[in-house]
């Protein structure tokens, strides 16, 4: 078995705790959204409005990825 393999293996075993991480992301971006509404791009708070939109987003792609990859291996087997 490759390293890889296992890799996926281990990730896909914790598949419904992705669930709990993709709710948490969704409710951090919609609390990022309403910070948007108040924080405009001249303010000191802009580039961490900026920076934390970058990892909510790319969190929520990176798990949910993983999860519908997850979701897709189970089926196949």
């Amino acid at each position: 078995m490759s390293k890889t393999s296992t890799l996926l293996d281990l990730v896909c075993a914790h598949r419904a705790q992705m669930k709990v991480v993709l709710a948490v992301l969704i409710a951090c971006g919609l609390m990022l959204g309403l910070a948007a509404l108040v924080v405009s791009p001249g303010d000191e708070a802009w580039p961490i409005l900026v920076i934390d939109a970058v990892l909510v987003g790319g969190g929520f792609a990176g798990f949910a990825g993983m999860y519908r990859y997850c979701t897709k291996r189970a089926m196949d087997e």
